[in-house]
């Protein structure tokens, strides 16, 4: 039986000359990986991370994999494929999302949270803060995100999970005066985050210390192929 999907592209990868094996995170179904036969000749211009697709697909009763027939862009990108900086955030984007999301689980929360952020991401040239806002949102949208426990605070727990200005009774936390925007960019909404003039050196820490925040609290989280293209952008 065929079945029509809204979805977001996650990852492309060959599965031979002419076919696809594409990742999405589908509205309904969470992240699921489909067999996409002829996909390089039919639509291979249009599957790029992140790209809002509406796909048709069916599925054997004795295949885990399904087969898409059919996929239409649901928003067509204006700048996000031909911008090299938003392209690299929107890899990165796509990388964040098939680490923390399970296979198969739904989320749709976080289905329509990433449908606004790639909105705003093809808008706008507010780019310079952009990844720590993104990793800051997603990690509120997966219930993992510090505590904030005191007013401009300089230690950041990674075990625990707090962000206060006492260092805790184990050697896994992270301090410095950086610490302080984590407040912000959790407190504040985007287009104040965003708008915050943040030294590079603290732009990078804040990274790396969001990155060690997440090993630290979902298990699996592998090397980003995209890290390093994000330092050196920002």
């Amino acid at each position: 039986m065929k079945t029509v999907e809204e979805g977001i592209l996650i990852h492309r990868a060959p599965y031979s000359e002419t076919s696809l094996l594409i990742t999405i995170l589908c509205k309904t179904q969470g992240l699921v990986t489909f067999l996409f036969q002829g996909g390089k000749k039919k639509h291979g211009n249009i599957l790029y991370p992140m790209a809002q697709i509406e796909f048709t697909y069916y599925k054997r009763s004795d295949s885990s994999l399904g087969k898409i027939s059919e996929v239409n862009l649901t928003s067509v990108a204006k700048s996000i494929p031909f911008d090299p900086v938003k392209s690299s955030i929107a890899f990165f984007m796509a990388e964040l999302i098939q680490q923390v999301v399970k296979s198969g689980h739904a989320e749709n929360q976080l289905f329509h949270l990433l449908q606004k952020e790639v909105e705003w991401l093809d808008l706008s040239d507010e780019l310079t803060n952009y990844p720590l806002w993104l990793l800051a949102v997603v990690c509120i949208e997966c219930g993992i995100a510090p505590a904030v426990e005191a007013e401009h605070p300089t230690v950041l727990d990674l075990i625990g999970g707090k962000l206060s200005t006492v260092r805790p009774n184990h050697v896994q936390y992270l301090e410095g005066e950086w610490v302080h925007w984590f407040e912000t960019m959790l407190q504040e909404d985007r287009v104040l985050f965003l708008s915050q003039t943040i030294s590079k050196q603290d732009r990078l820490q804040c990274f790396d210390a969001w990155l060690q925040y997440y090993r630290s609290h979902l298990q699996g989280i592998r090397a980003f192929k995209s890290v390093d293209i994000i330092r050196e952008i920002f």
